[in-house]
């Protein structure tokens, strides 16, 4: 299903500065996939990210135009920026789990024990940036209340504080995850249908696996031409850059 862009956006657009030509090209493209039209749809929306606007929605729209025209890793790719943007976005969660359904590399990996389960489900609920702003706005909330409480000499609310301190000591814990966990792990979807991985950045020496459009890989490095890849198990190889597109 597409997503419209709302009155509220366009206003926040405007408020920000965004050309009210990249708005035009985003009424564009919806109004191109609404009529079939998935190719124009995916042009549009490329070419607004071409100017360094996004959001989970115009993602989550650039995955639905890709996935209808059956192109698995552009579909994969845009769910996944959606996600990096709104991890709780439950459209893209779904749809991404469909598109994964056309991956021909099925890698399984051992599940995670439950409460680890449980704390990237709760990490993963917000992106980076909302946690930070859930961090600052706990702050505030706190200070406030520790100067109402001095002021006013209400006792009864040193409770209330006690119980946003450790709010704020996990959401700080948080932050810290994914700060480190952003800096440190660079993503990447296969673009090319089928992908030969080498033991070295040229075509010359050894094939080390053979992967397909869709799969998502760990980048551990990249030079001019090529890119150094990890796999979930473990496997590293090099490709050329031409055919994996970043997350």
């Amino acid at each position: 299903m597409v997503k419209k862009i709302s009155i509220i956006s366009i206003l926040f657009c405007f408020a920000f500065g965004i050309h009210p030509q990249l708005i035009e090209k985003y009424q564009n493209g919806i109004d191109s996939y609404s009529n079939g039209n998935y190719q124009l749809a995916i042009q549009e929306f490329e070419d607004i990210l071409k100017h360094d606007w996004e959001s989970p929605e115009l993602y989550y729209n650039l995955g639905n135009a890709y996935y209808r025209q059956k192109l698995v890793s552009g579909s994969i790719w845009a769910y996944e920026k959606c996600l990096t943007i709104f991890p709780s976005h439950k459209d893209a969660q779904y749809n991404l789990s469909l598109a994964n359904l056309n991956v021909v590399d099925k890698i399984d990996l051992p599940d995670l024990p439950i409460y680890l389960k449980w704390y990237e489900t709760i990490r993963n609920y917000f992106s980076l940036q909302n946690w930070i702003k859930l961090f600052v706005i706990s702050l505030f909330l706190i200070m406030l209340l520790m100067t109402i409480r001095k002021t006013l000499y209400q006792n009864w609310l040193k409770s209330i504080e006690n119980i946003i301190i450790i709010e704020l000591i996990l959401i700080a814990l948080l932050c810290g995850h994914s700060f480190l966990e952003s800096k440190s792990n660079s993503e990447g979807i296969i673009y090319s249908p089928v992908v030969i991985a080498y033991s070295e950045p040229n075509e010359y020496s050894s094939k080390i696996v053979e992967v397909h459009e869709g799969l998502k890989v760990n980048i551990l490095d990249n030079n001019e031409d090529w890119v150094n890849l990890e796999l979930l198990d473990g496997t590293i190889g090099w490709i050329l850059k031409s055919q994996i597109r970043e997350l």
